[in-house]
């Protein structure tokens, strides 16, 4: 098994979920935006039902049955309509997104990883995302000298799990054994469905020791920092 284990020279990292801590840029961006619109602190319920819409939302998008630009506001108008609030959607989320760019949160682990891997390994990212926005966010968190290519699929017009947004980041990194390859993701859906669809080996990060039903990860970790263990 070790002998497998070692043959990896390439990883392809998620973004968010999986190095960037999403879930507390999302929490203050939500906060910043609505302090700004209404003047005053949202309800408690507000980001959970935020979350739901927006998960949802993203699943959509990464079926290819919503385009990213009516995500950006449908979001927000369906979050107003639940809490029977009165705002612009479209003003809101281009203040949402500003405030989003600021959150360079980086999950616990991840920026040793990231140093552990260089220099051993090529390293590539891919996430699903907003061009703007995860370019704010790389360089804010100060880690987008980790990484050789970064393909964001709001640039590119591809997203996870397409193989599509996976072919980009070989072509960009002049990539051709995929057997060296291992992607790194904490989505079933897009990450490493994605890396399937792809052809390329899989690690999913599950915190939360889910189950993975019918989506079968190469390797499973509870933390960043099993990774290493993988791939030493």
């Amino acid at each position: 098994m070790k002998d497998k284990m070692m043959k990896y020279k390439t990883l392809l990292f998620d973004l968010d979920g999986t190095i960037l801590d999403y879930a507390k840029s999302e929490a203050a961006a939500l906060l910043g935006a609505y302090r700004i619109v209404f003047g005053t602190n949202p309800p408690y319920e507000l980001l959970p039902m935020y979350q739901k819409i927006n998960s949802s939302l993203w699943k959509e998008f990464e079926k290819g049955t919503i385009p990213i630009q009516k995500l950006k506001s449908k979001r927000f108008s369906d979050l107003f309509d639940s809490f029977k609030l009165k705002a612009d959607p479209e003003v809101f989320s281009e203040i949402y997104l500003k405030e989003l760019g600021e959150g360079g949160y980086l999950l616990h682990g991840a920026l040793a990883v990231l140093e552990s891997c260089t220099g051993r390994f090529r390293i590539g990212a891919i996430t699903n995302g907003i061009g703007n926005v995860q370019r704010s966010r790389i360089k804010k968190a100060g880690i987008g000298k980790f990484f050789e290519t970064v393909v964001i699929s709001n640039d590119v017009g591809i997203a996870k799990p397409a193989p599509g947004i996976f072919a980009i980041a070989l072509e960009n990194m002049n990539l051709y054994n995929k057997k060296e390859i291992l992607m790194i993701g904490d989505s079933l859906s897009s990450d490493i469905l994605g890396g399937i669809n792809a052809g390329i080996d899989t690690c999913w990060l599950n915190p939360l020791n889910k189950e993975p039903g019918e989506i079968k990860p190469g390797y499973t970790i509870s933390n960043i920092a099993g990774l290493l263990e993988i791939l030493s």
